[in-house]
């Protein structure tokens, strides 16, 4: 079975699992935040620029930082890529895999692509639905615009969709954490230790040093408090995390190659 097959398997695996609708619950949250601050339950503020008055990409961008911000979007993530590998390692079911595909490496990689292809679409989804949210319950209201682009001063929309790009770059390095320490641990250890280091890489990418300038978070924030990154350290940010996750996977590979699945 080539990689493209082992990919297509796992997306339908995937579709047919009750332990992905948990990958919905950002879009739930997305949806009561919108309707919460529409009916003045709930104060949203802009980090910067704030008038009280909103566009649509504005009003994205105030839902994801919540969102990211609080870490939901990554707790979810890391908690599927867990069930994903360390949870079919516990129950045996990779094994089942392995009798059909033969080849480990291929396994691995077939997963780690898939989990990367279904955080992609959930993220995506998660700010469709924010954008169809704001129209449907804020932009008719005063403190909406009623338009779409981006109308916080020296922040257009490239640089809203920049910061979340950049915020989610990191989840390819989470996800890899995830599957190499899944090779060791149970699911719920493998979530519990890998949100302990995201959290620490949160709190490294929010200071000011060498190490901070590495990962791609860090010019989010840049973005976010100045509305100006230099291209090449960011792009040289997202080489390193990419660099580091495909390391990481074969580090991962080279250790599952060698490891007794019972």
């Amino acid at each position: 079975m080539s990689l493209a097959q082992v990919i297509k398997t796992e997306l339908y695996k995937n579709s047919r699992r009750k332990s992905s609708l948990m990958l919905f619950i950002p879009m739930l949250l997305a949806i009561i935040v919108t309707f919460g601050y529409a009916h003045g339950v709930i104060e949203l503020n802009l980090i910067t620029g704030d008038t009280g008055i909103y566009s649509c990409m504005d009003f994205v961008f105030i839902v994801w930082n919540v969102l990211s911000g609080l870490g939901i979007i990554g707790l979810l993530l890391i908690l599927f890529a867990a069930f994903q590998f360390s949870g079919e390692i516990e129950r045996g079911q990779i094994k089942l895999m392995l009798l059909r595909i033969g080849k480990r490496s291929t396994v691995v990689w077939g997963k780690y692509l898939a989990v990367i292809i279904v955080a992609i679409v959930f993220i995506v989804g998660t700010i469709l639905v924010c954008i169809g949210s704001y129209y449907l319950f804020v932009s008719s209201l005063p403190m909406g615009t009623g338009t779409f682009a981006s109308t916080m001063d020296g922040f257009s929309t490239i640089n809203v969709l920049s910061s979340i790009a950049l915020q989610m770059m990191m989840y390819l390095l989470l996800i890899g954490i995830t599957f190499f320490v899944g090779l060791f641990a149970n699911p719920f250890v493998t979530f519990i230790l890998t949100i302990v280091i995201m959290y620490a890489e949160n709190y490294l990418a929010g200071a000011e040093n060498f190490v901070s300038r590495l990962f791609p978070n860090y010019w989010s924030n840049q973005i976010i408090l100045n509305g100006t990154a230099s291209t090449i350290l960011v792009l040289t940010s997202v080489f390193v995390i990419v660099a580091l996750a495909v390391i990481l996977m074969l580090v991962t590979t080279m250790f599952f190659e060698k490891q007794d699945i019972k």
